[in-house]
């Protein structure tokens, strides 16, 4: 490959090369910086490797990187084109990272961070597999590490599979697909026309796990487990061992049937992730529901009574909370709450002209005390929620091993 490029522009910016940080098969990544000495990473595709096809999984990459907004997935910030060579070649730029999972797992990691930092790495696929994505190229590489903030962003999605409704271009997502390292790529990868699906990346992570604690990839029969390094952790040695069976049928179907036997044996770090659909954002599943705080938006003034029109109709909950707002309130004399009756969108009182005012801001602040009261419930409703799925599942494993210890036992 010939000269590297020294600046790369886009629409409103210049990134100046400042290194080099590693490259794969398609294309090379540079660290950089803006115009404000702000630090980047910026991928870019060889130009004398460019084919059809993976300028458009290239674009795949980048629209799907830049819609999504999870903190374990990589995010493209900006993208242009370079001459390089003498032909345009496109690239995106990235937040910086100065490590990956390889280099962790090189230098040893600790012991007692491990499912910490596991916990993020499955939050990043599983958030990938709810929008529609297989990475299918899972590998400790592609594991980006922020030391600063002790963040891990899954990247480098150029050979991933998207389903049709996140598709930004129109692309064979051939299985055979050549992969940069074949080291953590699952049995059905290696067989042309085979179906792939998300457990192949469930495979990869088996062996990512085992090898973030005992540093070795598990292959075969009589590899190292993590029992070898930490008795404390050998249950996990049963949960590797499914995921990466040789037939995906045999492992976990989805990232959330492995979270379900983590959170089953007490760790308390891993969360299991849905989809928002307003939002089309992924989030914790105990998050507590969307609440759009009431508020009035105009006043009407009908025979004696101000009418006050909401933004939407107040749920029950809401409602409830108004009546009994937390730590009680202060009242206006003859307007306490149970003065304000409420019809779908509305709120009447019976007034005098010369207290409106004072009844306008008396009701506004038991609005705004209803609002907050309302908030910490639903927070409060969705802690319970998670620790009585906690609990269950905590039952479901305690229940499924003492079956098994019992009929180890039973001859007949």
């Amino acid at each position: 490959m010939g000269k590297n490029p020294n600046i790369f522009e886009t629409t409103f910016e210049t990134y100046s090369v400042t290194g080099i940080i590693g490259e794969g098969g398609a294309g090379r990544v540079f660290s950089v910086e803006d115009n404000n000495k702000n630090k980047f990473a910026i991928k870019c595709l060889f130009p004398q490797r460019i084919t059809q096809e993976r300028r458009k999984r290239f674009k795949n990459e980048i629209d799907f990187c830049r819609k999504q907004q999870h903190k374990n997935l990589m995010q493209v910030i900006d993208s242009g084109l370079i001459i390089w060579e003498g032909i345009k070649t496109p690239f995106y730029v990235m937040p910086f990272f100065n490590r990956t999972l390889r280099s962790l797992i090189e230098q040893k990691i600790p012991i007692n961070q491990v499912l910490s930092y596991f916990s993020q790495i499955l939050d990043g696929v599983e958030a990938a597999h709810l929008f529609g994505v297989i990475h299918r190229d899972l590998k400790p590489e592609n594991i980006l590490y922020d030391s600063s903030q002790s963040l891990f962003a899954i990247a480098d999605f150029g050979i991933a599979h998207f389903e049709e409704r996140v598709l930004a271009t129109s692309v064979e997502t051939d299985a055979s697909s050549k992969m940069a390292n074949l080291g953590y790529s699952a049995p059905e990868q290696r067989v042309k026309g085979k179906e792939i699906d998300k457990r192949a990346d469930i495979y990869a992570l088996g062996l990512i796990l085992n090898e973030m604690f005992t540093g070795l990839v598990p292959h075969g029969t009589g590899y190292k487990k993590i029992a070898d390094v930490a008795t404390e952790y050998a249950y996990l040695d049963t949960l590797v061992e499914r995921m990466i069976q040789q037939s995906s049928a045999a492992r976990h179907p989805t990232i959330e049937d492995v979270k379900k036997d983590l959170i089953g044996r007490k760790n308390t770090f891993v969360a299991l992730q849905q989809i928002d659909l307003k939002k089309h954002e992924v989030i914790p599943l105990s998050s507590p529901q969307e609440f759009v705080p009431l508020k009035v938006v105009e006043i009407d003034w009908q025979k004696g009574n101000l009418v006050f029109s909401l933004n939407k109709i107040p749920e029950q909950g809401w409602l409830q909370r108004f009546r009994d707002p937390r730590g009680g309130y202060s009242y206006m004399l003859g307007y306490d709450v149970n003065a304000f009756q409420f019809s779908r969108g509305c709120c009447v009182v019976h007034a005098e002209e010369q207290v409106a005012q004072q009844v306008v801001d008396t009701f506004n602040g038991y609005i705004q005390k209803a609002n907050l009261g309302y908030q910490i419930d639903l927070q409060e409703a969705a802690r319970q929620r998670e620790l009585e799925q906690r609990r269950k599942l905590e039952q479901e494993i305690k229940e499924s091993e003492e079956k098994a210890r019992i009929l180890r036992k039973i001859k007949f």
